[in-house]
């Protein structure tokens, strides 16, 4: 990935979500061997997935669809892109969190079986204070898929 890969994503992501990851945060997780995703149609970068792997298990970190393209299935392709990822390392759980307010997230979170676990109060950052960040945990079998 290159600078300006980093530049993309981090500039689609901001644009996604105001309050989302920077450049210095995708930086970070690709300089810490962090999974980046990058979905690109007609040549435009449209997508991003960051996941963390630690032992049998991957974090979500950050998932975003270029505004104008959600509603496609671009989310969907790149969280089971993400999941089959994680799986294939071993992962036999995969968490995130996601804004309260994120209706359409948590409700393709939930089709693909992840189920919510916990909540951190006022975490998230909004134009008019603070709202909850909701965790959600999936369990994946020991046996890995095959592509």
């Amino acid at each position: 990935m290159t600078p300006a890969d980093l530049e993309a994503v981090a500039d689609l992501t901001h644009r996604a979500d105001p309050f989302g990851w920077t450049l210095r945060n995708f930086s970070d997780a690709h300089a810490s061997g962090n999974t980046l995703t990058v979905l690109t149609v007609d040549g435009v970068t449209s997508g991003i997935a960051a996941v963390m792997h630690v032992l049998d298990e991957s974090e979500l970190l950050e998932i975003a669809v270029q505004p104008a393209m959600q509603g496609r299935g671009y989310g969907k392709a790149l969280l089971a892109q993400a999941i089959a990822l994680a799986r294939r390392n071993g992962a036999v759980r995969m968490f995130l969190e996601v804004r309260e307010s994120n209706a359409r997230a948590r409700k393709m979170y939930t089709s693909f079986g992840f189920e919510e676990t916990g909540r951190r109060k006022n975490y998230y950052p909004t134009e008019n204070g603070r709202e909850d960040a909701i965790l959600m945990t999936a369990q994946f079998s020991r046996s890995v898929p095959h592509d």
